[in-house]
């Protein structure tokens, strides 16, 4: 079983490709509805308005390897124990606009936005899964996406369990930090 999260800011595009996913044969899980059903799901956060999953436990529920490919499709999928995490990129400018779109308040677009621009989402992937590959997906169709993504897949190495090997195309998003130049 290849166990694979796909991961990122919320409004990056991970469901989207999510869905290339499955037209390709992928078992596509959505971490927010599999850790309600798991009763994994322990509180609500009444600020960023969104549930608290309890991580640990859920990652405790993964299925027993059955020979599939499974993409667990959420921004906390990384910290789930999976062998390889996609980690999708999203220039800052775009993003914010998908998540007005969307109806997010102010603040937390700007801290959805802020925390792309910072990679929060990428040093996280790096620090609990030993094969990474990142992906900017701003331009790209899902299917593109998709198959950038893919194609890293296929040359991990066998075993990318022991062994960490990462594939992080090259994505910067500084200059939207409104630093001083």
């Amino acid at each position: 079983m290849v166990r694979v999260a796909l991961t990122g800011t919320p409004g990056v595009g991970k469901t989207t490709v999510g869905g290339a996913a499955a037209a390709q044969s992928w078992r596509v899980v959505d971490v927010k509805a599999w850790a309600r059903a798991e009763g994994c799901v322990v509180g609500r956060d009444e600020e960023d308005e969104a549930d608290v999953i309890d991580v640990e436990a859920l990652a405790a529920r993964m299925p027993p390897d059955d020979g599939s490919r499974v993409l667990y499709e959420g921004h906390l999928s990384h910290l789930l124990g999976v062998d390889v995490a996609w980690v999708v990129r999203c220039d800052p400018g775009i993003l914010r606009e998908r998540l007005r779109q969307r109806g997010y308040p102010p603040a937390k677009v700007a801290e959805n936005v802020e925390a792309e621009a910072l990679d929060i989402i990428l040093q996280e992937a790096l620090e609990h899964v030993p094969s990474v590959i990142q992906r900017d997906g701003s331009r790209r169709t899902p299917e593109q996406l998709y198959a950038a993504f893919a194609e890293g897949l296929v040359d991990a190495p066998k075993g990318c369990r022991r062994k960490a090997r990462h594939d992080l195309e090259e994505v910067d998003w500084s200059h939207h930090l409104g630093f001083p130049g």
